[in-house]
């Protein structure tokens, strides 16, 4: 059994870093990136039990205006605009959650790397800095695909048992 799960162990070991600041410094954007995904960007688009009553979502459902800026997008958009709106809904949520917790880090990271690049090519811009947290979800998707969650997350505390 060990042998069948050792490939995946592989894609969620963090990156070796054995300082505390450094460590730290992994941490901070990591947890605030995850914070700003699930509770901040999600909660407007997507239903989690912690979107405001307010927004008229219920569990896991997206919003009608979220849907409608996915069509803006072109194709193939158009064609499943509910199905990629609740995609990229869902994986600001959920992903933001394994972001904090620092589970499945990389994997995750892959995962909002690829909703943001998304964002970026696809979604009509009005030029002004509205791009900014979209690009800047970007680069940290990267930073955490090549370090993952360094020593205070759930990675590593499953990496290294023994």
């Amino acid at each position: 059994m060990y042998h069948q799960l050792h490939p995946i162990k592989k894609l969620i070991i963090p990156f070796k870093v054995d300082a505390l600041l450094p460590n730290v410094l992994i941490l901070i954007p990591r947890v605030i990136t995850g914070y700003l995904l699930a509770f901040i960007f999600a909660v407007n688009k997507f239903g989690t039990p912690w979107t405001p009553k307010s927004a008229g979502l219920g569990f896991l459902e997206v919003s009608d205006w979220f849907v409608e800026l996915v069509k803006q997008f072109g194709i193939p958009f158009t064609f499943m605009p509910e199905f990629f709106a609740w995609s990229a809904g869902f994986t600001e949520a959920l992903g933001g959650i394994l972001l904090i917790l620092g589970l499945n880090t990389r994997i995750t990271a892959f995962f909002v790397t690829i909703t943001m690049f998304t964002t970026i090519v696809f979604r009509p811009w009005d030029n002004s800095w509205s791009i900014m947290p979209t690009f800047t979800f970007f680069c940290l998707g990267l930073f955490y695909m090549g370090f993952g969650s360094g020593k205070f997350g759930l990675d590593y505390f499953i990496t290294n048992r023994r």
